[in-house]
């Protein structure tokens, strides 16, 4: 739970950084959102946002909205068949996602992240595991955030690294080149 609150005081610290202030509040997609978690911390600080959760589960799709029956909940692959059109949400949120070893993981992230730049008119917020840190396990997958964040900088106008808010993680704030930045 700690790990998870850290991830999300870094996507609210560039919601608070980067937006613009009176703005109305900005359409957030959370990708892989299991029980909207996010919500409720972006609730708890008053931090306002049109909150979409999206996830591939079914079933954890519906649990959540049984908890939670007035959030907007998509069951959405949002990497390749996206429901959303280009530039129609403002920020993205991906935590955990690219955790779990599937063999294609630096794959996955080099695809998937651009992909979320497309849909995507203001943020894109990710986290990975930082291979810096010193237990790794075998299920998991670690990144360098230099190598994967020159990867992407063709895809970016900026892209900010925040490393230091736990020791196996990283994020990647980027904003789409077509932002404005």
């Amino acid at each position: 739970r700690e790990g998870q609150l850290a991830r999300f005081r870094v996507l609210a610290d560039a919601l608070e950084r980067d937006l613009p202030e009176g703005a109305p509040p900005p359409t957030l997609l959370d990708v892989g959102c299991g029980m909207t978690d996010l919500a409720d911390y972006l609730a708890e600080r008053q931090i306002a946002v049109r909150y979409i959760g999206a996830d591939l589960t079914l079933a954890v799709i519906q649990e959540a909205l049984r908890r939670y029956p007035g959030r907007e909940l998509v069951q959405a692959d949002v990497f390749t068949q996206s429901p959303f059109q280009s530039g129609s949400i403002d920020v993205s949120y991906c935590s955990g996602v690219f955790n779990l070893r599937l063999g294609n993981n630096r794959d996955f992230v080099l695809s998937a992240v651009p992909a979320l730049l497309e849909q995507t008119r203001d943020l894109v917020v990710v986290n990975m595991l930082h291979i810096r840190t010193r237990v790794k396990y075998p299920h998991c997958c670690y990144f360098d955030p230099d190598y994967i964040a020159a990867q992407l900088a063709r895809y970016a106008a900026k892209i900010e690294i925040v490393d230091n808010y736990l020791e196996n993680d990283f994020t990647l704030v980027l904003r789409p080149s077509g932002s404005g930045e």
